[in-house]
């Protein structure tokens, strides 16, 4: 997926975002939103990727400030937020389930959605029951099931903190159909994304079958400078799974790997290239995904 004009002031905002979260002043602040627009103007690559620009903007912020990873306080209150709603889930909703692998296709998505910004937990509460009534604009159960083959690996590609806490549902019924489960995660900090240390903390690092890391701090995955480890996990892979709108803008041309997107479409850009609306959940196959282009070219 190339840049859109609508995601270079959003980078500027991410900016914005960040120095508030590392307890940057108004001065300081300042200062970095006025080198990182000097830097996008220097250095935007509108061929590129979404994710290949703001990875440029967050090594600088990065490097700039010295904070290498200005988000770990965010990251462990979100894992620890999310920890705190597992038994609920698995009881309300996971348990009680006919179909569990649809019901943890949709968990693994709700972590894509829930807003662990909310400040009490009866709000979160109400957001989860709210989320399970709500319509996917696509659900790709029926071809995902068609890949449940004993024996064969799967590659899950994590998203963010917290996030992944959700992700043990769909894990666990994989295993239970006698996949393999690889989980990647960033090699190194950038924005709120997962890591090894959040896999670990969680606890789904001690369910999948390993753990590996998509190289460094590129958002999303850039196949050509990912480690060889994951470069031969991906190609010995039955299918991916790639959750998350970054993953998504960096692997979506992709026609040549079986890869399943479980997302919220958030923004505009991504929606388009989704053909749905602003917020629309999805469960979708790469390859309908390539189909659906095609007939609307």
């Amino acid at each position: 997926m190339k840049l859109s004009p609508e995601c270079v002031p959003c980078f500027l905002k991410q900016v914005v975002n960040v120095s508030k979260i590392a307890g940057l002043g108004r001065e300081e602040t300042f200062k970095i939103l006025k080198e990182t627009a000097v830097l996008i103007a220097q250095n935007l690559q509108p061929q590129a990727t979404p994710g290949h620009n703001a990875t440029i903007v967050h090594r600088f912020f990065k490097e700039k400030t010295k904070i290498d990873d200005p988000y770990r306080t965010v990251k462990d209150k979100f894992n620890n937020i999310a920890m705190s709603l597992e038994s609920e889930i698995e009881e309300k909703f996971f348990q009680k389930a006919e179909d569990k692998l649809s019901v943890a296709i949709k968990i693994s998505a709700l972590g894509n959605v829930i807003d662990f910004g909310v400040p009490r937990k009866f709000d979160l509460e109400k957001e989860i029951e709210s989320f399970f009534t709500q319509k996917f604009a696509y659900f790709d159960i029926a071809i995902f099931e068609r890949f449940l083959v004993p024996g064969k690996t799967v590659l899950l590609i994590g998203d963010n903190a917290g996030e992944i806490v959700f992700d043990k549902f769909l894990v666990r019924v994989l295993k239970e159909h006698k996949l393999k489960v690889i989980l990647a995660v960033r090699g190194s900090p950038i924005l709120n994304d997962a890591t090894i240390e959040d896999a670990v903390k969680t606890g789904i690092a001690e369910i999948v079958d390993d753990v590996i890391t998509t190289g460094n701090d590129f958002i999303g995955v850039e196949l050509q400078s990912a480690p060889e480890e994951f470069k031969k996990v991906w190609k010995q892979s039955y299918f991916v799974i790639s959750k998350g709108q970054a993953n998504f803008e960096t692997l979506n041309h992709i026609t040549d790997k079986d890869i399943f997107f479980i997302l919220k479409a958030k923004w505009k850009p991504v929606a388009r290239e989704l053909n749905c609306r602003v917020n629309d959940l999805i469960f979708l196959y790469n390859k309908k995904l390539a189909k659906l282009r095609d007939e609307n070219s």
